[in-house]
């Protein structure tokens, strides 16, 4: 990888786990498959990058998919630069969604713990009750008109999707409520990379 070419003012941003959302034309795409947005194919558990070499990494909804979060963390702190920050959103409440695979959920104590080697300056809840209540709206309901069939629970999925979609609206009155990380959806943190 050539760091001087991909640089921007801001350092060197790198987003794991990207699939095919680029936040930002400075920003580095890398994922486990190939793909429009994807400017290197890599492994979370195996970064093809110098240590110390990344100012900034982001990582939103990657961890659950991740079979060894804790390596994946260990990497993302062994390419940050000191100083470096990661921006990070995983799931609390939230149904299965394979992607291929679906791992772990994280609660804040959770996600302390898994960070323990960062120094955390934020966490927030990123998708509140509400949008945890419209997951399982939609799951329950598909579940439940899918006949024990495949077809039909997808088609759910998709119906029931749309009529759950104003549920989670009522989060822009719950995010900042001070009792809404209790049944979150998911959770966003920054942490910083400090000198051990």
């Amino acid at each position: 990888m050539q760091n001087e070419q991909i640089r921007s003012p801001e350092g060197l941003r790198l987003n794991v786990g990207s699939a095919s959302r680029r936040f930002g034309i400075k920003t580095f795409n890398l994922d486990l498959f190939t793909g429009r947005e994807v400017d290197v194919q890599g492994d979370l558990l195996y970064l093809p990058i110098k240590d110390e070499s990344v100012d900034t990494v982001l990582c939103a909804g990657v961890l659950e998919h991740v079979s060894g979060p804790t390596k994946a963390v260990q990497e993302i702190y062994r390419v940050l630069k000191f100083e470096g920050r990661v921006f990070l959103e995983t799931p609390f409440m939230q149904t299965v969604h394979a992607s291929p695979k679906d791992f772990y959920r994280w609660t804040p104590d959770g996600l302390r713990q898994l960070m323990g080697a960062f120094e955390l300056l934020e966490l927030h809840v990123v998708a509140g009750p509400a949008s945890a209540l419209a997951w399982l709206f939609q799951e329950t309901f598909a579940t439940l008109f899918s006949f024990h069939n495949q077809i039909p629970y997808k088609i759910g999925l998709r119906l029931f999707g749309w009529l759950a979609l104003p549920l989670s609206w009522l989060d822009m009155l719950l995010e900042r409520n001070p009792m809404a990380w209790h049944a979150a959806s998911g959770y966003s943190l920054v942490a910083v990379k400090r000198q051990p």
